[in-house]
């Protein structure tokens, strides 16, 4: 077994590109736990034919996924998001059938580095009881009344709130207008903090479980924007003061966490 997993490492590895299913409910590679072994893995294709009958599969289910390519330039950067993710294996499918092998084996994942002179922050458990529960949450056509399900759905907010609870946060700060070196222990009407929009016209403001899911918004924002942390606990007093709430990796699973509920958990705390 072995000899058999390094050959389908070397296999994988020598790939010039291959294809994965991305959840439509989370816009992250889509994750499952093993039933017996309890890993957390995601598919791997060679062939984009088998992908797109797994995603067929998995419509089926109501698990709507796209089959993306992934090409060599960006292997590294998926295999770092799986990495922040939570992700500890890879379901590889060579055209004859899957091959469990485990993402360090596969590659070496370098830990995020420290930026705008702030420590590193991960919060890969999080990451992953939100991406499981909203794959759950998001299933569409489940209109009809399920106790399992409903109960299942409390067992991982559950999980969830308590894993946001113990985190720390990314904070975005937008220092465009600032002079000279930025102060945080001096007000500054230079610093103004970004917020989106919903269909509603409702404020929301940009949060992050991680400095990975930071850069994939500070990329597509066209102000210079630095990284601020915060525990869970200290989140609401920069809160912006009209906002509803946050918007958690806005640019990945996009989790609303509505201000007043985060009030109360930080209360509680």
């Amino acid at each position: 077994m072995s000899t058999d997993n390094r050959l389908m490492i070397k296999n994988l590895q020598k790939l010039d590109h291959f294809y994965i299913l991305t959840s439509k409910a989370t816009n992250l590679p889509f994750a499952e736990c093993d039933s017996e072994t309890f890993d957390d893995q995601t598919a791997i294709f060679e062939q984009e034919q088998d992908a797109k009958e797994y995603a067929e599969k998995l419509e089926e289910e109501n698990q709507p996924t796209v089959v993306t390519e992934i090409i060599k330039d960006k292997m590294s950067a998926f295999y770092t998001g799986l990495y922040l993710t939570g992700i500890n294996r890879v379901a590889f499918h060579n055209g004859a059938g899957f091959c469990y092998l485990d993402l360090s084996a596969v590659v070496t994942v370098k830990k995020p580095e420290q930026k705008d002179n702030m420590p590193p922050v991960m919060n890969d458990s999080l990451q992953l009881t939100a991406v499981y529960f909203l794959q759950e949450l998001r299933r569409p056509n489940q209109n009809t009344p399920d106790p399992e399900r409903n109960a299942r759905l409390r067992e991982m907010e559950q999980e969830l709130i308590a894993n946001l609870r113990r985190s720390r946060f990314v904070l975005a700060l937008d220092v465009t207008d600032v002079k000279g070196a930025l102060d945080l222990t001096k007000p500054n009407p230079d610093v103004k903090v970004p917020y989106l929009k919903n269909s509603t016209g409702d404020i929301i403001q940009p949060i992050f479980s991680d400095l990975w899911e930071f850069e994939k918004f500070r990329q597509k924002n066209p102000r210079k924007l630095q990284a601020l942390s915060a525990p869970f606990q200290k989140l609401v007093p920069p809160l912006i003061q009209n906002a509803k709430g946050f918007a958690l990796n806005p640019a990945g699973f996009n989790l609303l966490l509505q201000r007043d509920k985060v009030e109360a958990l930080a209360k509680q705390q």
